[in-house]
């Protein structure tokens, strides 16, 4: 289902996060969250329903999914690989595993294995294996 709506979302400058489909009393379920590098506001979220909603109708065959669609947040927790590429530049907060104190800094790459974060006191590279928790920080947004 990610794959039919990934392209129809993209040709509207719009990303999926993460969608999560379920059931309650026989009714569909389906909650979206989409991404624009230009800022996520209702207007992106609104466009994101209109594209998301009919080919959801199709693919789920029926006639009224009820469909949630929401922005990443200013603080998201980072749960995927495919998000540390999506928020590049953004600022963040890791908590490394062997660690109790958190890092701060900006997204500076990421790759397959691992993120690389710019703090004041220089580049930190990181193995995701190595991440316990990580947030989005728009602390540091005015920096």
């Amino acid at each position: 289902m990610i794959a039919d709506l990934e392209p129809l979302l993209a040709g509207a400058g719009l990303t999926l996060v993460e969608l999560s489909l379920g059931r309650h009393r026989g009714s569909v379920q389906v909650h979206a969250v989409v991404y624009a590098a230009s800022g996520t506001g209702t207007a992106e979220c609104s466009k994101a329903h209109r594209l998301i909603y009919p080919r959801l109708q199709l693919l789920l065959g029926v006639e009224d999914p009820f469909l949630e669609v929401a922005s990443p947040g200013i603080d998201r927790s980072i749960r995927s690989s495919k998000e540390w590429s999506l928020f590049m530049g953004k600022g963040v907060r890791v908590l490394p595993r062997e660690s109790a104190e958190w890092i701060r800094g900006r997204i500076a790459a990421a790759g397959s294995d691992g993120v690389t974060i710019a703090t004041p006191a220089g580049d930190t590279a990181f193995a995701f294996a190595d991440i316990a928790k990580a947030r989005l920080d728009s602390s540091q947004e005015g920096d």
